[in-house]
């Protein structure tokens, strides 16, 4: 009798996370396509160098999300430049993490500074909809670096997360 209840919440238990990761978005598929970007990007954020489970590492992120809320930024998203691959570099991460914004006229935050990623970037660009920010880099991430393998072509130390309104998410990851 034991036996059997355990076998039904396991059940249960699978049937509620196969819903949950449903309803976040998880079965929706990323598009693919190798693009030039057309236009700059603008970033508003902080460098950071060091181990993805530094001290300094999170609090980059809670920052940007609390920038993102308070609406000093009008149109901003929440985004991340690497400069080595977030997936593969276990130890080291260079990153600048913050928000993508309009334009470089309003004044920053204190701490916060602008980047600018030029036009003209060759990239694949891996993009879903209607996924959390919680799943997507891990649906965006497989997507973009398997097209990168199947077309045959030499990534370069630049990959763009955004994650704008509407659970809208993309990354860029750079190719030569």
């Amino acid at each position: 009798m034991t036996t059997r209840y355990i076998f039904l919440a396991a059940i249960l238990l699978s049937v509620f996370a196969v819903g949950a990761y449903a309803w976040l978005g998880g079965l929706r598929p990323a598009a693919v396509a190798l693009e030039t970007t057309t236009a700059p990007v603008f970033l508003a954020g902080q460098a950071y160098a060091g181990s993805a489970q530094g001290d300094g590492f999170g609090p980059l992120f809670r920052r940007a999300k609390q920038v993102l809320d308070q609406g000093r930024l009008p149109g901003a998203a929440l985004a991340n430049l690497y400069y080595n691959n977030p997936e593969a570099a276990h130890d080291t991460v260079r990153a600048f993490i913050g928000l993508a914004v309009a334009d470089t006229l309003r004044p920053l935050p204190a701490g916060l500074r602008y980047r600018l990623v030029p036009a003209g970037q060759r990239v694949v660009a891996a993009r879903v909809d209607g996924v959390s920010y919680l799943l997507s880099p891990n649906k965006l991430y497989p997507a973009a670096l398997d097209a990168v393998k199947e077309q045959k072509l030499t990534p370069r130390n630049f990959y763009l997360e955004r994650f704008g309104p509407g659970e809208t998410a993309e990354v860029w990851v750079g190719v030569k």
